[in-house]
């Protein structure tokens, strides 16, 4: 599980500092009891950890992990996840991180936000708990003669958010009126605070900003009409209140990568 939403990138001339860290151990010192060692090792660590093999599944995560994130069954999580193939990791705007990770390179992100119930909702993994934290994330590539072995994820916790009810009345507010035009005012006064502190408060509990979290319905309404045959391509789009000709059909594509032509015919094999 990974951070997903959003990082301050390190300045290039960090970056280039960095790299995988090559392991070096006792020859007499067999593969398998080496992994062992790394493992205890992070096992012991006071703060989140987790260690991932080469194609991206989660191999452990520590007591640290498991405690902060909720985890009701350490061994689901075990079975499920896998960081590559995480949908919200991948939607992240720093995903290229995470690849260049498991390309043999050290890379930094601060001032994460992960939204933990959404990663949990995503991967089908039960827990309840606390709905976000703050991070900051280190991911180190273990490599041993330039060979990639395994991939470290430590977090250093900043932060953590719990439910708050605000965040409720606006995403309802938003839900019920998807057809209108987007007023960030209008949410922000459901909520009763101001544009800029809503504004916030929503991304760092919900890994959306509230205008995308509008979006996202409108993009889910527009799919589910692409299921009727009743209506056309155009007829999909003008019931959410949009033009099929305009912004959303690029939009679309972008969200859902195919165009709502391909994602009719996909959805209706």
């Amino acid at each position: 599980m990974y951070a997903v939403i959003e990082s301050a990138d390190m300045t290039k001339k960090e970056d280039a500092q960095v790299s995988g860290m090559d392991v070096f151990f006792s020859d007499c010192m067999d593969d398998t009891f080496k992994s062992e060692l790394i493992i205890e090792l992070l096992k012991g660590l006071p703060n989140p950890a987790q260690l991932y093999a080469p194609d991206g599944n989660l191999i452990m995560a520590n007591p640290a992990f498991i405690e902060v994130f909720s985890i009701d069954d350490p061994d689901e999580l075990l079975e499920k996840y896998n960081i590559l193939n995480d949908p919200t990791a991948k939607a992240a705007p720093f995903y290229e991180k995470i690849l260049r990770a498991f390309s043999g390179e050290t890379t930094q992100s601060q001032d994460v936000v992960i939204p933990i119930h959404i990663v949990k909702s995503a991967n089908n993994i039960s827990g309840c708990g606390i709905n976000s934290l703050i991070a900051d994330i280190s991911t180190v590539p273990i490599c041993k003669n330039g060979n990639l072995l395994y991939v470290a994820n430590f977090l250093y916790i900043k932060r953590k958010l719990t439910h708050r009810k605000e965040i409720d009345m606006a995403k309802v507010y938003i839900e019920t009126h998807w057809l209108d035009k987007f007023d960030i005012d209008a949410v922000a006064g459901e909520a009763c605070l101001s544009v800029s502190h809503f504004s916030h408060i929503f991304k760092a509990y919900t890994g959306l900003t509230p205008h995308c979290y509008y979006i996202n319905i409108k993009i889910e309404k527009i799919k589910d009409n692409l299921l009727n045959m009743d209506l056309s391509v155009d007829e999909a789009f003008s019931e959410c209140g949009v033009d099929y000709h305009g912004y959303y059909a690029a939009l679309f594509k972008k969200k859902t990568g195919f165009s709502p032509s391909e994602y009719r015919k996909m959805a209706l094999k």
